[in-house]
């Protein structure tokens, strides 16, 4: 069997929509089984439980979800032609999707069609928030560096998304456009709100363009990411003062919240440098009945080791990406800050119901 398996990389920065793009794949594929390789950004991978959850839901449980490990570019390299090579050969796969972390450029990982011969590097695909694009590109010169990241990201795509079109006006819309196809003149461009990138756009091949010879794959600098997980419930007027508050140096928040006014909900959050969001992402293990516990061996592990007495998984769980003297210190207090103090903490449960919560009204009942 002479067929090479062909890889998507899905690259983009931070708060793009590359999840939501695989999400959009995953949810619409009638197909073969498939292979996910998401990149960890740090300690979590939310992503990549992301998908896992989704798989499940879909009742693909034949596909397989692996974490890229974090480290250099050449560890990464290995570990990710080591996979290929065993995906490949294991000969049941229609097709692999990359998430590439958004401080890495897909393209310099191209490579990897040399390293692994039964595999074929069909697609890279760069994914571009186009709010953030516009804007970046009317940005001050600290943004310098950054810019000309993502400009290379694009220039080393093959299909270039255009993502959350529905945030930005027409005009704004086309000179995004414009400015990518002077970037990138041979590139397919997809505009979309939400991801929905046609099923047709996925069986085609790129042609890649060929970038300069370099080793650099991210943007450099002081940037890095940090986990933040504390297991005790935000106060939600001075969390939401937080989250919507300007924090220079500071490029995405991901993650789980616990609001101590919605002991029942997970709440998700997701911010990047122009837009915030937050709403509901599930209902705490901790608040349903030990009969509608998962009763899988693996997620019963994973529930256990976030499993903290007297409130169960209830917790804090963010991923934070930015500047690293700002995710050392600064940011880590701030957080703190927003956290029940000891007398509230102290107070009962249900009164913590009773405290000032601006948060809209989220998607789950709690009544």
């Amino acid at each position: 069997m002479n067929r090479r398996l062909p890889v998507t990389m899905v690259g983009g920065f931070f708060g793009a929509g590359k999840t939501s793009l695989l999400h959009y794949f995953i949810c619409e594929h009638q197909g073969g089984y498939l292979a996910v390789l998401v990149e960890n950004p740090g300690a979590l991978n939310l992503d990549a439980k992301a998908l896992r959850g989704l798989g499940g839901v879909m009742g693909r449980q034949y596909d397989s979800l692996l974490e890229i490990p974090g480290g250099d570019v050449d560890a990464q390299l290995e570990w990710m032609s080591a996979r290929l090579k065993e995906l490949a050969q294991a000969g049941r796969y229609e097709r692999v999707l990359m998430e590439i972390g958004g401080a890495t450029n897909p393209a310099r990982l191209a490579k990897l069609g040399e390293l692994c011969p039964g595999v074929e590097i069909a697609q890279v695909i760069c994914v571009i928030d186009a709010l953030d694009f516009y804007r970046g590109g009317c940005g001050a010169e600290s943004e310098k560096t950054l810019r000309i990241f993502q400009e290379e990201q694009i220039s080393g795509a093959g299909t270039v998304v255009l993502n959350k079109c529905d945030l930005v006006s027409d005009s704004e819309r086309q000179d995004c456009t414009r400015r990518i196809r002077l970037l990138n003149p041979t590139a397919r461009i997809i505009e979309t709100a939400y991801g929905e990138l046609p099923a047709e756009i996925w069986a085609k091949r790129d042609v890649l363009p060929v970038l300069p010879s370099r080793d650099e794959t991210g943007p450099g600098g002081d940037m890095a990411s940090a986990l933040y997980r504390v297991h005790r419930p935000f106060h939600p007027g001075r969390f939401w003062d937080w989250f919507n508050a300007e924090h220079p140096g500071l490029l995405r928040v991901k993650g789980l919240v616990w609001l101590a006014s919605r002991n029942l909900l997970v709440g998700g959050v997701s911010r990047t440098r122009w837009q915030n969001s937050c709403g509901a992402a599930g209902i705490w293990w901790a608040a349903l009945p030990r009969e509608e516990w998962p009763q899988e061996t693996e997620a019963l592990r994973r529930m256990q080791e976030m499993w903290r007495e007297p409130y169960g998984d209830r917790r804090q769980e963010l991923v934070l990406i930015g500047n690293e003297t700002l995710l050392s210190g600064p940011l880590r207090r701030e957080l703190d800050a927003c956290l029940l103090t000891a007398g509230e903490l102290a107070r009962p449960v249900e009164e913590w119901r009773m405290l000032p919560d601006p948060f809209p009204a989220w998607d789950l009942d709690e009544s």
